[in-house]
Protein backbone atom coordinates (compact mmCIF):
# COMPACT_ATOMS: atom_id res chain seq x y z
CA UNK A 1 0.00 0.00 0.00
CA UNK A 2 1.51 3.31 -1.08
CA UNK A 3 1.60 6.40 1.11
CA UNK A 4 -1.09 7.97 -1.10
CA UNK A 5 -3.39 5.01 -0.49
CA UNK A 6 -2.86 5.25 3.27
CA UNK A 7 -3.71 8.95 3.21
CA UNK A 8 -6.84 8.31 1.10
CA UNK A 9 -8.06 5.79 3.66
CA UNK A 10 -7.67 8.41 6.39
CA UNK A 11 -9.39 11.14 4.37
CA UNK A 12 -12.82 9.51 4.48
CA UNK A 13 -15.56 9.52 1.83
CA UNK A 14 -15.02 13.15 0.70
CA UNK A 15 -12.38 15.81 1.24
CA UNK A 16 -10.94 19.04 -0.10
CA UNK A 17 -7.71 19.51 -1.99
CA UNK A 18 -6.28 21.61 0.84
CA UNK A 19 -7.03 18.84 3.38
CA UNK A 20 -5.22 16.32 1.18
CA UNK A 21 -2.32 18.75 0.80
CA UNK A 22 -2.05 19.14 4.59
CA UNK A 23 -2.19 15.37 5.14
CA UNK A 24 0.44 14.85 2.45
CA UNK A 25 2.67 17.59 3.86
CA UNK A 26 3.28 18.99 0.37
CA UNK A 27 2.29 22.08 -1.58
CA UNK A 28 -1.22 22.55 -2.96
CA UNK A 29 0.10 22.31 -6.53
CA UNK A 30 1.70 18.93 -5.88
CA UNK A 31 -1.45 17.70 -4.11
CA UNK A 32 -3.59 18.69 -7.13
CA UNK A 33 -1.22 16.82 -9.43
CA UNK A 34 -1.46 13.67 -7.29
CA UNK A 35 -5.26 13.94 -7.04
CA UNK A 36 -5.66 14.28 -10.81
CA UNK A 37 -3.42 11.26 -11.35
CA UNK A 38 -5.51 9.25 -8.88
CA UNK A 39 -8.65 10.38 -10.70
CA UNK A 40 -7.16 9.24 -14.02
CA UNK A 41 -6.53 5.79 -12.49
CA UNK A 42 -10.14 5.64 -11.28
CA UNK A 43 -9.27 5.77 -7.56
CA UNK A 44 -10.99 9.14 -6.98
CA UNK A 45 -13.88 11.19 -8.30
CA UNK A 46 -13.76 14.95 -8.76
CA UNK A 47 -17.06 16.31 -7.46
CA UNK A 48 -16.56 19.99 -8.08
CA UNK A 49 -13.74 22.46 -7.83
CA UNK A 50 -11.64 21.55 -4.81
CA UNK A 51 -13.81 18.60 -3.68
CA UNK A 52 -12.90 14.93 -4.13
CA UNK A 53 -14.64 11.69 -3.19
CA UNK A 54 -13.88 8.01 -2.94
CA UNK A 55 -15.63 6.23 -5.85
CA UNK A 56 -17.38 3.73 -3.53
CA UNK A 57 -18.77 6.38 -1.14
CA UNK A 58 -22.51 6.78 -0.70
CA UNK A 59 -24.02 10.05 -1.98
CA UNK A 60 -25.53 10.68 1.49
CA UNK A 61 -22.11 10.46 3.15
CA UNK A 62 -20.52 12.80 0.64
CA UNK A 63 -23.40 15.30 0.79
CA UNK A 64 -23.23 15.37 4.60
CA UNK A 65 -19.54 16.28 4.42
CA UNK A 66 -19.98 18.94 1.73
CA UNK A 67 -22.99 20.55 3.48
CA UNK A 68 -21.59 20.38 7.04
CA UNK A 69 -23.12 21.31 9.53
CA UNK A 70 -26.20 19.40 8.46
CA UNK A 71 -28.16 16.20 8.84
CA UNK A 72 -30.06 13.92 6.44
CA UNK A 73 -33.82 14.19 6.90
CA UNK A 74 -37.20 14.14 5.16
CA UNK A 75 -37.90 11.23 2.79
CA UNK A 76 -34.19 10.29 2.71
CA UNK A 77 -34.19 9.66 6.46
CA UNK A 78 -37.59 7.95 6.48
CA UNK A 79 -36.29 5.54 3.84
CA UNK A 80 -33.04 5.08 5.79
CA UNK A 81 -35.05 4.05 8.86
CA UNK A 82 -37.15 1.61 6.80
CA UNK A 83 -40.39 3.56 7.30
CA UNK A 84 -41.21 3.83 3.61
CA UNK A 85 -40.78 1.64 0.58
CA UNK A 86 -40.53 4.62 -1.78
CA UNK A 87 -36.97 5.23 -2.96
CA UNK A 88 -35.99 8.88 -2.58
CA UNK A 89 -35.10 10.58 -5.85
CA UNK A 90 -32.63 12.90 -4.15
CA UNK A 91 -30.68 13.27 -0.94
CA UNK A 92 -32.49 15.71 1.35
CA UNK A 93 -30.35 17.63 3.84
CA UNK A 94 -31.30 20.06 6.62
CA UNK A 95 -29.08 23.10 7.18
CA UNK A 96 -29.42 26.25 9.28
CA UNK A 97 -27.87 28.57 6.68
CA UNK A 98 -28.85 29.49 3.13
CA UNK A 99 -29.86 26.33 1.24
CA UNK A 100 -28.24 25.16 -2.02
CA UNK A 101 -28.76 22.51 -4.67
CA UNK A 102 -25.97 20.41 -6.18
CA UNK A 103 -25.24 16.88 -7.36
CA UNK A 104 -23.03 14.07 -6.04
CA UNK A 105 -22.32 11.14 -8.39
CA UNK A 106 -25.31 12.17 -10.56
CA UNK A 107 -27.58 12.11 -7.49
CA UNK A 108 -29.32 15.39 -6.76
CA UNK A 109 -28.82 16.91 -3.32
CA UNK A 110 -31.39 19.36 -1.98
CA UNK A 111 -30.69 21.39 1.14
CA UNK A 112 -33.58 22.78 3.19
CA UNK A 113 -33.13 25.60 5.66
CA UNK A 114 -34.72 25.39 9.09
CA UNK A 115 -34.48 27.88 11.97
CA UNK A 116 -31.54 27.34 14.31
CA UNK A 117 -33.84 26.32 17.19
CA UNK A 118 -35.27 23.52 14.98
CA UNK A 119 -31.81 22.22 14.04
CA UNK A 120 -31.87 19.21 16.40
CA UNK A 121 -33.20 15.68 16.70
CA UNK A 122 -30.54 13.75 14.86
CA UNK A 123 -27.97 11.05 15.66
CA UNK A 124 -24.69 10.23 13.98
CA UNK A 125 -24.78 6.65 12.66
CA UNK A 126 -21.62 5.28 11.07
CA UNK A 127 -20.43 8.84 10.47
CA UNK A 128 -23.71 9.97 8.87
CA UNK A 129 -25.82 12.57 10.70
CA UNK A 130 -29.34 11.16 10.32
CA UNK A 131 -32.58 12.56 11.73
CA UNK A 132 -34.44 10.36 14.17
CA UNK A 133 -37.59 8.87 12.62
CA UNK A 134 -39.90 11.26 14.50
CA UNK A 135 -37.77 14.31 13.66
CA UNK A 136 -37.65 13.34 9.95
CA UNK A 137 -41.46 13.06 9.99
CA UNK A 138 -41.76 16.43 11.75
CA UNK A 139 -39.41 18.02 9.21
CA UNK A 140 -41.72 16.73 6.44
CA UNK A 141 -44.61 18.43 8.23
CA UNK A 142 -42.59 21.66 8.51
CA UNK A 143 -41.92 21.75 4.76
CA UNK A 144 -44.83 19.88 3.11
CA UNK A 145 -43.43 20.07 -0.44
CA UNK A 146 -40.36 18.11 0.63
CA UNK A 147 -42.19 14.81 0.93
CA UNK A 148 -45.37 13.44 -0.68
CA UNK A 149 -48.30 12.86 1.68
CA UNK A 150 -48.52 9.18 0.70
CA UNK A 151 -45.11 8.59 2.30
CA UNK A 152 -46.23 10.27 5.51
CA UNK A 153 -49.37 8.12 5.56
CA UNK A 154 -47.21 5.02 5.14
CA UNK A 155 -44.76 6.03 7.90
CA UNK A 156 -47.11 7.40 10.59
CA UNK A 157 -48.43 4.07 11.98
CA UNK A 158 -44.84 2.95 12.70
CA UNK A 159 -43.93 6.07 14.72
CA UNK A 160 -44.56 7.43 18.21
CA UNK A 161 -46.99 10.28 17.71
CA UNK A 162 -46.15 11.95 21.04
CA UNK A 163 -42.51 12.30 20.05
CA UNK A 164 -43.56 13.85 16.74
CA UNK A 165 -45.78 16.34 18.57
CA UNK A 166 -42.75 17.45 20.61
CA UNK A 167 -41.13 18.80 17.44
CA UNK A 168 -44.28 20.41 16.01
CA UNK A 169 -45.59 23.95 15.89
CA UNK A 170 -49.32 24.71 15.72
CA UNK A 171 -49.29 24.70 11.90
CA UNK A 172 -47.40 21.40 11.82
CA UNK A 173 -49.92 19.84 14.22
CA UNK A 174 -52.71 20.78 11.80
CA UNK A 175 -50.83 19.00 9.01
CA UNK A 176 -50.32 16.00 11.29
CA UNK A 177 -54.09 15.75 11.83
CA UNK A 178 -54.66 15.77 8.06
CA UNK A 179 -52.18 12.90 7.65
CA UNK A 180 -53.77 11.00 10.55
CA UNK A 181 -57.20 11.23 8.90
CA UNK A 182 -55.79 9.64 5.74
CA UNK A 183 -54.43 6.59 7.61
Amino acid sequence: MSSFDKILVLMGPAFRTREFSAALGKSAGYARLVLHRLKKRGELENLKRGWWAQPNALPEEVAAIISYPCYVSFQSALYGHGLTTQLPLKVQIVVSRKARKYAVFSTRVQEYRVPKQAFNGYDVRKGLPLATPEKAFADCLRLPRSCPAIILVEALPKLGEEKIRGYCSKRMLERLEKVRKQC
